[in-house]
């Protein structure tokens, strides 16, 4: 298992804001680069992670979307 860096990283505190947002820019690119080209397999691999950690999604295709766990009880 790959151990994760120390956050934030040191050498973050030396950037100029310049940096900081070319770096900010490039990963925004990269990250709607791999959705685009992987979507489906990325879906695929966060709702198994889901699962093994207990969270399961609703299974009705006709109604995609998850249930909140709101309270309609309350007054406004």
């Amino acid at each position: 298992m790959m151990r994760k860096p120390r956050w934030p990283f040191p050498i973050m505190a030396t950037w100029s804001p310049e940096q900081k947002l070319a770096v900010y820019d490039l990963c925004q690119i990269l990250s709607e680069v791999i959705w685009h080209n992987d979507r489906d397999s990325l879906l695929q691999t966060m709702i198994l992670e889901d699962q093994q950690r207990g969270l399961h999604h609703a299974q009705d295709p006709d109604n995609p979307n998850l249930e909140l766990p709101f309270d309609d009880d309350l007054p406004f």
